[in-house]
């Protein structure tokens, strides 16, 4: 069964900035309709394992910065890094009617992962969801080539939402993505091979133990930008 998230998309078009969010479902509250139609004033605990992950959009400052967490880590990350360059190829003749919505095809390629944009020139916005932005209208669907990952717009409402629901602003770290990528990659490491050992240890001698490995990435993030020559 595939994982589904909700995800939110808020953006602030005359600061140039917009944040998004994504939980588990069973979070979302701030999206319930208020009876009074007024300020949602529900609030939603973050606990460590179901959190709100929340990625920050400025085009003023250039800057991305998200809330992170690392497998076999307790700590929330607010990860920084210079905003994303996308190139998106905009000559596909190809459209789309999603609902009432004429879309076009937009097409990218972002750390490892070939992206395929269906984005309606009708809705004037140019940010996406998750790390995307740049293109000349709002995404209605969007997805990897290998369709692990996609995002579809499901409703689209002028309703105020009180994002103090969404956004604790709670984090116990600031760090560059680059620090939190390696630190990601070194606490999982360190994990894995006190399993390995553990494991070892409690075999009877004489008794050989294969453990495999899992280096290979399999995020969304599959080869990041000071990696590239390298690859």
């Amino acid at each position: 069964m595939p994982l589904s998230k909700k995800g939110i998309l808020i953006p602030y078009l005359k600061e140039n900035k917009s944040n998004y969010y994504e939980m588990p479902f069973d979070e979302d509250n701030a999206t319930k309709d208020d009876p009074n139609d007024s300020e949602i004033n529900e609030t939603i605990v973050v606990g460590k394992k179901n959190v709100i992950k929340r990625n920050y959009t400025n085009l003023n400052t250039n800057k991305l910065s998200s809330i992170e967490t690392i497998t076999f880590d307790k700590s929330l990350y607010l990860v920084t890094e210079a905003l994303p360059k996308l190139e998106w190829d905009l000559s596909h003749a190809d459209t789309l009617k999603i609902g009432t919505y004429m879309c076009n095809k937009a097409t990218t390629s972002f750390r490892g992962r070939n992206y395929i944009a269906w984005y309606t020139n009708d809705i004037a916005i140019t940010f996406g969801p998750w790390k995307f932005h740049g293109l000349p209208g709002l995404v209605l669907d969007m997805y990897d080539e290998t369709h692990k990952y996609e995002w579809i717009v499901t409703k689209i409402s002028k309703k105020v939402i009180n994002e103090k629901t969404l956004n604790q602003d709670k984090h116990d770290v600031n760090i560059d993505l680059k620090a939190f990528v390696a630190l990601r990659e070194e606490v999982f490491n360190k994990k894995m091979n006190n399993f390995k050992n553990n494991l070892k240890s409690r075999q009877d001698r004489g008794t050989n133990v294969s453990v495999d490995t899992f280096n290979k990435r399999q995020g969304r993030e599959l080869l990041f930008e000071w990696e590239d020559k390298k690859q």
